[in-house]
């Protein structure tokens, strides 16, 4: 349980430049009405980072924060739910 735990920042910076990028931008204000905050990306992004200086000292709460991420939630749930409306 002590194993180092992988960080992969580069996973975190690209889903947020993808949250912020005009394709992305377009399809959520079609989709919702309002353009994404892309607050969450951001957080898991800070999150990773904070991680990243923890993962030698403490590997269990790093692996408790990566865990957390508003990615890590999304990727186990469909990527459509919610995205989906009746008409």
């Amino acid at each position: 349980s002590d194993a180092i735990v992988e960080i992969p920042l580069s996973l975190y910076w690209d889903e947020w430049s993808r949250c912020i990028g005009s394709r992305y931008q377009r399809d959520h204000l079609y989709r919702v009405g309002r353009l994404d905050s892309c607050s969450r990306q951001w957080q898991d992004l800070k999150t990773a980072m904070r991680a990243k200086f923890l993962q030698y000292k403490d590997p269990d709460t790093c692996r408790k924060m990566m865990d957390n991420t508003f990615y890590k939630k999304r990727t186990t749930i469909s990527p459509t739910a919610g995205a989906i409306w009746e008409i």
